[in-house]
């Protein structure tokens, strides 16, 4: 993700002139397509063959990443460790049933609170301050909705069905 309020002014200008130009030619030479946002230009890989790091993933660590995601991009400001450690806490709870018996152990949420923050670091969605963890704004995208439990067998109903 490139954010424009990273860029200098000269920067910026060069960028937003040749926005189009650029985009168009990194999306032909590699396959990434711009998602053009208020905030900034992330290039994003459909195919998902070009990244060592990626969002969302299956599994607990996956599943606990998404959640923390979820968590940190409702928050005003910045959120301590020991938030998302109670949060991973409560979590386990909840979702535990779907987590690896590793992730339900006490004292797991500090690893499972590392690996999310690594995740959503290396993939520029948060950032640390001295308060805590800082949501960045195309964190936004990975905001997750109530969650759905889909039983074998059970047709999914088209999302003119779905509840609100």
């Amino acid at each position: 993700m490139l954010y424009y309020e990273e860029l200098t002014d000269e920067e910026l200008a060069y960028l937003t002139r040749q926005r189009a130009f650029i985009t168009a030619r990194i999306t032909e030479l590699t396959g990434l397509v711009a998602e053009v946002r208020a905030e900034g230009i992330a290039m994003v890989d459909p195919l998902d063959d070009l990244t060592d790091v990626r969002m969302p993933e299956q599994g607990t660590h996956g599943h606990v990443t998404l959640l923390l995601a979820e968590h940190l991009a409702s928050a005003d400001g910045a959120v301590s460790r020991a938030e998302l450690e109670e949060r991973v806490r409560k979590l386990a709870i909840e979702h535990g049933g779907f987590w690896s018996k590793s992730a339900k152990q006490p004292g797991a949420e500090s690893e499972l609170v590392d690996q999310a923050l690594a995740k959503l670091t290396a993939l520029g969605l948060v950032t640390a301050v001295p308060g805590g963890i800082v949501p960045l704004p195309a964190l936004a995208r990975y905001a997750v909705g109530e969650t759905v439990v889909q039983e074998p067998g059970v047709p999914r109903p088209r999302t003119s069905e779905r509840k609100t």
